[in-house]
């Protein structure tokens, strides 16, 4: 049993009943900096399978209750072997930072059908990009993979707009000092990424501590971070989509005594719920319709194969996104700016403008063919 609100004053808490054996939901997030959960709570969960990860006052991930996970020596025998195999760490290193750069460049590649990039930046990302062909060693792939991140966050600080006072996530207040509201979602983005990529580790049986990308340091978790490396997209799809319908104001944010900016409780759920569709969003990949969220299970998998050696394959790259434009409020703007001499141009008739407009003007989510949409926003 939940009891929400419990012990704020003046509210009548709201009460969640769960039945054994009916758990909806695979994990819980909490995030309030009160409360009380039982013994018996925990080893509900638990038995259920249910990890239970609790967020710090910024939005990152503070701790975390874990199932017991599966008895898989050799495979954690196989992850040590590999990380001090130098070639193998490469070899898997090397496909991490390759799955990120191609979902930076797919995620440059969306932007541009909705926002005017600088050909600057783009060229710079072609010349990482052939940087990232010739590395020959962890420390090229770091120095690559960071350039492309200083990139990447440059033109992302472009499509966000100027009101929301973010500079970049390598600035001096990102992360755990975040002052402005982009990089306060990031932090609960990436806090929930994380969760999930932790959950996933756990039900393979993998060393979390032991990454193959990032080093070994007390009190992370470097497997978790390089298992996000290929899925920051959605977290950072999910963020731009909530700027620009406006999904939150003001009032959705505060300032702790030490002005760190954080959200109120019912802002987090609602950027919950944002990131549980995107999670849940579907793909196709091996003959199946799979969400995201299995993807992230499905890749540990395949590498706990890979250091098996039950395959000489390991890939991180697929199955590839497909981004759409979405339904934004730069779009249903542009859609009702157009005048007919201007969509018959850019090849849309009268009776689809009609359409468009029509839409664009109702509250219910905006629906148009893909191609439609890069017409209007191209």
């Amino acid at each position: 049993m939940i009891k929400d609100g419990h012990i704020a004053p003046n509210t009548n808490p709201s009460i969640h009943e769960i039945k054994p054996r009916h758990v909806p939901f695979d994990s819980i997030i909490i995030d309030s900096q009160t409360g009380q959960i039982s013994i018996s709570a925990i080893k509900w969960l638990m038995r259920h399978g249910v990890p239970l990860f609790i967020l710090d006052y910024n939005g990152t991930l503070l701790s975390s209750v874990i199932p017991k996970e599966p008895i898989t020596g050799n495979l954690k025998k196989a992850q040590f072997e590999a990380y001090q195999d130098a070639q193998r760490r490469f070899h898997i290193a090397e496909k991490l930072v390759g799955a990120k750069i191609e979902r930076t460049s797919n995620m440059i590649e969306w932007f541009e059908t909705r926002y005017e990039i600088d050909e600057k930046d783009k060229r710079r990302l072609e010349d990482e990009i052939r940087r990232f062909e010739s590395c020959e060693s962890l420390r090229d792939l770091l120095f690559v993979e960071g350039r492309v991140a200083e990139i990447y966050w440059k033109i992302f600080q472009t499509l966000i707009p100027k009101e929301y006072g973010f500079i970049s996530r390598t600035h001096e207040t990102h992360q755990m000092n975040s002052t402005d509201p982009v990089n306060t979602l990031l932090n609960y983005g990436y806090g929930f990424l994380e969760s999930r990529c932790r959950a996933s580790i756990n039900t393979v049986g993998l060393e979390p501590s032991i990454g193959f990308l990032h080093e070994i340091a007390q009190p992370k978790h470097p497997l978790a971070y390089d298992l996000q490396e290929p899925f920051r997209w959605l977290v950072d799809t999910t963020i731009l989509r909530c700027v620009e319908n406006e999904t939150f104001g003001k009032s959705h944010f505060f300032l702790t005594d030490n002005y760190v900016l954080r959200l109120e409780p019912s802002a987090i759920r609602k950027l919950l719920e944002e990131l549980r569709i995107s999670f849940n969003s579907k793909v196709w990949y091996k003959g199946k319709n799979h969400s995201w969220d299995t993807i992230l299970q499905l890749k540990m998998q395949e590498l706990a194969r890979y250091l098996l050696a039950r395959t000489g394959e390991l890939d991180f790259r697929n199955p590839c996104p497909e981004f759409d434009a979405g339904d934004c409020k730069i779009l249903r703007e542009k859609i009702l700016s157009l005048a007919p001499s201007q969509s018959r141009k850019i090849g849309i008739s009268k009776s689809t403008l009609w359409y468009l407009q029509n839409r664009s003007r109702s509250p219910k989510t905006l629906r148009i063919y893909r191609k439609t949409a890069n017409k209007v926003v191209g």
